[in-house]
């Protein structure tokens, strides 16, 4: 049958519309509820709630309301909802956390995986969200499956491990910059250190070497170290610890010596212990140099010292290394597995987290590095910003079967030799065999 020209044309643009309509389809799979007004979501965490409240009200799909709860508190309320089912749909989970709270979560659906893939993952975050975040998928044995994996959070932010240090101590010394390297940090040591006659320390160079007693973040410390210095930490199916692997010539066991002397009166880096209390206080005080913290630590110590002249540097690196490693802490938002509208929950997530601008309204509201590629480009030459947004690109972690319980295990580690308990091999070793009791 010949067709005239107006149905040629006609037929035509049916077929461009409906081709039009299959692309938009498979460009945008995911679900866009109508009625937004009767649509409620819950989401929990712990930071500030007049920020998230504008990062969830930019959801135009479903009415998000978020409850801000007390961080000391946050696991065990949430885990007594969840198993009460009186839950959030969505909640924050720290980085290190994942294996902990992966049987309550419901992972990105599979229709939303095709469209946000590892290709898409890449070119919106740094390597380290998917390292963190992602599992792979096994088998009814528990077997990984072969290049597939699961995703179960993505983040509005990432901190880093950075140097804090005290700007008119470095001038007194003269050092002109900050250091670099830890043989550098070695060095500036010996210039900010003071000592007294009976050889004790009055004026630490450096909080290194503590425990938790005094340093917060002195496991994240020990990590870092290891993973800087080459540690494989697990072995590649997340079934055992390695970082002990080598006795006392292994890559671990050198870094675990190297954080420990700065905390021994026999070696000549000694600087601190944990008898000097908090490091935050005693650098805010003058009485410490350099501490090592996280951007979010940044507000106490200009709550306590703010007139504090003091910098911001990049974490020091091995003085041999061709890249730089840094150590992450931040949260994602997951959905909860019990969740009865988990689909538009992990719709709420994705559309939030790669969103431009709720992420640079997000980043404004509190202060926080971004997680996004995009707005870390737009904040390196950022005063405040620059180091940790620089550091989310080279950020490294490692699978933690139990982020808390290892916290215990290295502050355990840490303290048996400072105490004497225990030679810093031995030390090493059993928190490994405690790692690995968990990983069972």
């Amino acid at each position: 049958m010949k067709l005239s020209r107006r149905q040629a044309i006609l037929l035509l643009g049916a077929v461009v519309f409906i081709g039009a309509l299959i692309v938009l389809f498979y460009l945008n799979a995911r679900p866009k509820p109508n009625n937004a007004a009767s649509i409620k979501l819950s989401a929990w965490g712990t930071e500030d709630k007049a920020a998230l409240m504008n990062v969830f009200g930019a959801y135009p799909y479903a009415t998000i309301s978020y409850t801000q709860l007390d961080p000391a508190t946050y696991d065990q309320t949430l885990l007594n909802a969840l198993a009460a089912g009186t839950g959030p749909d969505i909640f924050e989970i720290s980085n290190r956390s994942l294996p902990r709270w992966k049987s309550v979560l419901a992972p990105m659906p599979a229709d939303y995986a095709q469209q946000f893939n590892a290709l898409q993952m890449q070119n919106d975050f740094p390597d380290v969200v998917a390292n963190d975040f992602e599992l792979p998928t096994s088998d009814l044995r528990g077997v990984p499956g072969a290049g597939s994996s699961s995703l179960y959070a993505l983040p509005l932010s990432i901190d880093t491990l950075a140097m804090f240090y005290n700007k008119d101590l470095f001038n007194s010394a003269n050092i002109t910059y900050p250091p670099k390297t830890w043989d550098d940090v070695q060095a500036d040591i010996m210039k900010l250190r003071l000592l007294n006659a009976q050889g004790q320390v009055t004026r630490a160079g450096a909080a290194l070497g503590g425990s938790e007693t005094s340093i917060p973040n002195a496991p994240d410390l020990l990590s870092l170290l290891m993973l800087q210095n080459g540690t494989q930490m697990v072995s590649g199916d997340f079934s055992s610890a390695q970082f002990a692997s080598g006795g006392a010539n292994g890559a671990g066991q050198n870094a675990f010596d190297f954080y420990l002397q700065f905390a021994n009166p026999t070696f000549q880096d000694y600087t601190w212990n944990d008898q000097m209390g908090a490091a935050i206080d005693n650098f805010a005080a003058g009485n410490a140099a350099i501490i090592f913290g996280y951007q979010s630590d940044m507000a106490t110590i200009r709550q306590k010292a703010p007139y504090l002249n003091f910098g911001v540097a990049a974490m020091p690196q091995p003085s041999n290394a061709t890249i730089a490693i840094n150590y992450p802490k931040y949260e994602g938002f997951a959905v909860a597995k019990a969740s009865p509208q988990a689909a538009v929950a992990w719709n709420a997530i994705l559309y939030l987290t790669t969103n431009n601008a709720i992420e640079k309204m997000y980043v404004s509201a509190t202060g926080k590095p971004p997680a996004l590629r995009q707005e870390i480009q737009a904040d390196m030459n950022d005063p405040n910003l620059s180091i940790f947004a620089s550091q989310a690109l080279t950020a490294k972690s490692w699978y933690q079967a139990n982020d808390e319980e290892i916290n215990a295990i290295f502050n355990e580690a840490i303290q048996k030799v400072l105490g004497g308990q225990a030679d810093s091999v031995t030390a090493l070793g059993q928190a490994q065999a405690a790692v690995n009791a968990l990983m069972r």
